[in-house]
């Protein structure tokens, strides 16, 4: 670990700016353009409506849109009222599996962002030096994150508190793996880190190509489930054609059977995609308290 003042020097594709080293460590500053975004790569919350805001009018737009769509298909506005009720659940369903998709991406980023930090520590950076390297010379979609530990460091908080922003911004058993082997290098002094992490990608590597293998030979379970889903309702649109089909579905009988049914194809979906599901790692090094 370097202490003090370090000599200003380009690194990492930007001009690296020391400060006065706390307990210790020396703190980098990497000259950027200042942008504004949070650990998500959106605008501040000022500038937007919250999430529970903007979600609950999504909401209402589907719920609007699956009406007027139902209504134009069959000419029932009761009919409708199952099309606004499956256009309100869409929202959500959307919002999860992006969130899903994302975390996915996020983890897969480690092998190589394992790499510049190994990098950074052969070249001899202190380790708040590397993670604040990050910021522009790791990925596109872990910049924002490593932008706000970058923020964190030159404004002298402890490096432990980074940790734990970042494995809460990545949410990823790989991430707390990896946060716990700096945190332990940077106590001990440790001169094997960049061995200890050239190890820990190695085995990250093989743990994101097996579990790769298991989620492609599980996809055809959740793409049956959905096939499953979706099926009935095609039908139904097709028979919907038919007058006499629409003026059987629209009595409350008929509501009620339609109702019965979203609610049983949802149950299933959800049933079939937990099974499907690979079971995450569990996460005991998620955080811990910080004196």
């Amino acid at each position: 670990m370097l202490s003090g003042r370090r000599e200003d020097r380009k690194s990492f594709g930007g001009r690296l700016r020391t400060f006065p080293a706390h307990e210790g460590t020396s703190i980098a500053h990497v000259n950027s353009p200042s942008i504004h975004v949070n650990t998500t790569g959106e605008f501040p919350s000022h500038q937007k409506p919250s999430k529970g805001e903007f979600r609950y009018k999504q909401s209402i737009l589907f719920v609007f849109i699956g009406f007027t769509l139902g209504n134009l298909i069959l000419g029932e506005k009761l009919l409708a009222l199952v099309f606004a009720f499956v256009g309100g659940l869409l929202p959500s369903l959307l919002q999860k599996r992006r969130k899903d998709r994302n975390q996915a991406l996020l983890g897969k980023l480690w092998p190589e962002l394992l790499d510049h930090m190994i990098s950074g520590l052969r070249s001899g950076l202190s380790i708040a030096e590397t993670l604040s390297g990050l910021a522009t010379r790791g990925p596109e979609v872990s910049r924002p994150i490593f932008k706000e530990c970058q923020s964190q460091l030159t404004s002298g908080n402890d490096i432990g508190l980074v940790f734990d922003f970042i494995k809460t911004s990545f949410n990823d058993p790989i991430a707390d793996q990896v946060c716990e082997v700096l945190d332990f290098a940077r106590s001990t002094g440790s001169r094997d880190t960049a061995i200890t992490l050239r190890t820990l990608g190695d085995f990250i590597r093989s743990d994101i190509s097996v579990r790769g293998e298991i989620e492609a030979k599980l996809s055809w379970v959740k793409n049956s489930a959905l096939v499953a889903a979706i099926a009935p309702w095609i039908l139904l649109l097709i028979l919907s054609s038919q007058p006499s089909t629409v003026q059987a579905f629209a009595t409350s009988t008929g509501i009620l059977i339609l109702l019965t049914g979203v609610f049983m194809c949802a149950l299933a979906y959800f049933w079939m995609s937990r099974v499907g599901r690979v079971q995450m790692v569990p996460r005991i090094f998620l955080t811990k308290g910080r004196s």
